[in-house]
């Protein structure tokens, strides 16, 4: 379970280096940064999350959603500081660059679903 949520985080550290390359390419180093830090926002608090959620969940299942909760809040609070220090010290920052790296990233949770599902279908047909 742990390394099928890492492929998430890959995939989202994925989008976010071929979004920050593409952005460079076409408008520069500055909004280039911009979509990196947009796409961090986005997996450096889902890493924190896989992280912090398998601290404890090895015991009950109590014990194991206790940890997902922990996980949860764990995430919410890196969330916060890293957006409290994108927009405090990023000085030229592209507002609309960043938040669509950051919401193309959060995406790759629903893509990610939407192919379990389709690999799960593919494997009850065989």
């Amino acid at each position: 379970m742990f390394l099928q949520a890492l492929r998430v985080v890959w995939f989202q550290v994925g989008v976010t280096g071929i979004f920050s390359l593409v952005v460079w390419f076409l408008s520069g180093q500055d909004q280039a940064l911009s979509s990196f830090w947009g796409g961090a926002c986005a997996f450096i608090p889902a890493l924190s999350y896989q992280v912090r959620a398998q601290l404890g969940g090895s015991g009950s299942a109590r014990d194991a959603l206790k940890a997902q909760y922990a996980g949860e809040s764990f995430k919410f609070v890196v969330s916060i500081v890293m957006f409290y220090l994108v927009f405090t010290n990023l000085k030229t920052l592209d507002a609309p660059i960043f938040f669509a790296t950051y919401v193309a990233a959060l995406m790759c949770y629903f893509v990610a679903l939407l192919t379990d599902k389709v690999n799960s279908q593919d494997r009850k047909d065989s």
